[in-house]
């Protein structure tokens, strides 16, 4: 009967590394990078997506984009007027999207529903002049 040698702990882990660090480099030496013929096609970004936002109710509010749990603020419209915010598409990347809007210095409230919006399309939020009573519809430019 042979009877090989047992390493030590100490052995295996080093043995372990070297065999990591050589499969790495190999991996790195081996990889390629022949340029394709789609690299000369540029790349065109997603168009914005625009949020009009009407508000009728008196006060002024904070308008924010909700897109996965995570609250993007755009800006302030004042009472009975309206503004026009940009969104980024790869902010939404294909998420449900929530607009807010919160009153300045009060405890009013709206809220959309959740909104599937692609590239270039525009979000119409109506915060109404009761905060409970506001809309939003998505529609194409």
């Amino acid at each position: 009967m042979v009877h090989y040698p047992r390493l030590a702990p100490r052995a295996w882990r080093s043995t372990l590394v070297f065999a990591t660090v050589v499969g790495a480099a190999a991996a790195i030496g081996c990889s390629h990078n022949n340029p394709s013929p789609d690299d000369d096609i540029p790349i065109i970004p997603a168009a914005p997506i625009v949020v009009h936002v009407k508000n009728e109710n008196f006060a002024d509010v904070n308008v924010a984009v909700v897109v996965s749990s995570v609250s993007r603020r755009l800006g302030t419209v004042s009472g009975n007027t309206s503004d026009d915010f940009a969104i980024s598409y790869n902010t939404v990347n294909g998420q449900p999207v929530v607009i807010t809007a919160r009153q300045i210095g009060g405890n009013g409230y709206a809220t959309s529903p959740n909104l599937s919006v692609g590239p270039g399309q525009v979000i119409e939020f109506k915060v109404g002049s009761v905060f409970r009573q506001s809309t939003a519809v998505v529609h194409d430019p």
